[in-house]
């Protein structure tokens, strides 16, 4: 039936407004969602669309590495005390989780996922719990959070893959430059920046780097959550919450 209504949401995601609400790293519930969102992903797996295969998959390495980093077993990028969780629900249910630092001059999210129906494309079978904009609305709440903490709003990150880099720039992130001072933008680790971080302060950037660059969101440039360079689609969303 073409006009379906879930056929509709699963083409073109509902906008959706979100509240942030905080966790403690260990909590069990939410060690159990994690957990809970990569078996959806495994199912998920075998009827999705071929180009949605690559979305699910970064979206399962990105909640794996997030479940290892509360639970101790993943050192992550900055020291655990620091380590704020923060989760976008919609109508009662998680769409996203965000691990947050905040750093001297930025609000750095070592890792954002999305919650794997989000993920979905037009060629995919519908899913009536699909909504677009959560991993958006977690930059927002670390740009927030930057800004209360006398950072102006500035939002840092590491980009892991080419879809998800490309989703930030259409958000208004751009590259971190030496002269951007990077290790007042990124958290010290228990043993010290790891060795990315290093080598960009240095204006030494490694082949993996240029990979995987490390970008700002950074108001006073014009560029923000408020000031986008281009409206986000749906895709671009979707993209950085499973490329984070």
């Amino acid at each position: 039936m073409p006009d379906d209504p879930f056929e509709r949401s699963a083409r073109q995601p509902r906008p959706a407004s979100f509240r942030i609400v905080p966790f403690t790293p260990d909590h069990p519930d939410l060690h159990a969602l994690l957990r809970g969102w990569d078996w959806i992903a495994r199912g998920l797996l075998a009827r999705c669309a071929v180009e949605t295969l690559p979305r699910l998959e970064d979206s399962r390495r990105i909640v794996g590495e997030l479940l290892g980093v509360l639970t101790g077993e993943e050192e992550g990028e900055g020291s655990a005390p620091g380590r704020l969780v923060r989760a976008a629900l919609h109508r009662g249910q998680i769409q996203g989780v965000a691990t947050i630092f905040l750093c001297r001059r930025a609000a750095f999210i070592e890792l954002l996922a999305s919650a794997p129906w989000n993920l979905l494309g037009p060629g995919d079978p519908p899913d009536a719990r699909s909504v677009h904009g959560a991993g958006r609305a977690l930059v927002e709440h670390a740009s927030r959070l930057a800004r209360r903490g006398g950072a102006f709003g500035r939002v840092t990150l590491q980009a892991e893959n080419p879809r998800s880099l490309a989703a930030y720039r259409r958000m208004g992130f751009t590259r971190m430059q030496p002269s951007d001072a990077p290790l007042s933008l990124v958290p010290r680790g228990d043993k010290g920046w790891s060795a990315p971080v290093l080598r960009l302060a240095r204006g030494r950037p490694g082949p993996e780097d240029r990979c995987s660059p490390w970008l700002v969101l950074d108001p006073e440039r014009g560029t923000g959550p408020g000031l986008p360079a281009s409206r986000p689609t749906a895709t671009a969303l979707a993209a950085v919450s499973a490329g984070r």
